[in-house]
């Protein structure tokens, strides 16, 4: 049908018919070379989680409509940033599922209970943020944790050799002794994490007193992680099947998460910045 189409173009001289041709079949033919990734199996998922015991992955029922929205490449930036603070909200939830927790006998308006409430107030959590996409989780940080104290880090990716690079970080004096929120979306490389993770203990943060939030991560970076920090806790939203080693770029990601939540740029590609 298309064939007929030019031609019956080229004989109206409305357009070229040989350049029409051409720039379908260039189009078609990039179209094919994107490549379908498939997500873990629930068996690889499971593997992952026997072979790093201190990692929980965020259960798919809970996840999967929410990051199929924000990976659309047309998804506009009020949905985007709309589901990511939704995924953020329950990640930071479990994260205060994991924390100590201490039991009481109260009242409630018709009897008493035994409650088991989290060990430490607001004020002895910090969320520390890898700037600058980990400050897309403080709005939602914020709700859930509101005393909560804030730490920022800055590192970011050399885009030459793909290490990371650290710029300055600002903490609290007393950091040492409170529980702490680690946030990044995107775990690659680890490079960054694992980056961070060592200025928190060169300030005498202990690992047992450690989170790490990311929206999506991959088996290298985790490896990397637990690795150099086998004491810290993860929590990930989800797995990725692929980190392209020409780029250091997940696949098949979410695009720059950055640029998609800060609405830094008009365009974004398809990869995701580590």
């Amino acid at each position: 049908m298309f064939k007929n189409l030019a031609k019956l173009a080229c004989c109206l001289g409305l357009v070229n018919g040989t350049f029409l041709m051409c720039s379908q079949l260039k189009n078609d033919h990039s179209h094919n070379k994107m490549q379908h990734y498939n997500f873990l199996s629930e068996n690889e998922l499971h593997n992952l989680l026997n072979k790093h015991q201190n990692l929980s992955i965020l259960n798919r029922n809970q996840t999967e409509h929410i990051l199929s929205l924000m990976r659309e490449a047309n998804t506009d930036i009020v949905t985007f940033r709309k589901n990511a603070d939704r995924l953020i909200r329950i990640l930071m939830e479990q994260a205060l599922a994991q924390l100590e927790k201490q039991n009481s006998v109260k009242q409630s308006p018709l009897g008493f209970y035994d409650a088991n409430e989290v060990k430490f107030s607001d004020q002895e959590i910090c969320i520390v943020s890898i700037l600058r996409s980990g400050n897309a989780f403080l709005n939602e940080g914020l709700r859930v944790i509101s005393g909560a104290s804030i730490g920022q880090i800055l590192i970011q990716r050399n885009e030459e050799t793909s290490m990371p690079k650290y710029f300055f970080e600002k903490l609290p004096e007393n950091i040492n002794e409170q529980q702490i929120i680690l946030v990044d979306p995107m775990l690659g490389t680890g490079g960054s994490a694992s980056m961070a993770l060592k200025i928190l203990k060169n300030y005498g943060v202990k690992e047992e007193n450690i989170i790490f939030l990311t929206l999506v991560s991959c088996e290298q970076g985790l490896n990397k992680v637990f690795k150099e920090h086998p004491n810290i806790r993860i929590i990930t939203a989800q797995v990725d099947p692929i980190l392209i080693k020409e780029s250091n770029y997940l696949a098949p990601g979410i695009g720059d998460f950055g640029d998609r939540y800060f609405g830094t740029v008009k365009k974004h590609t398809r990869s995701v910045q580590v």
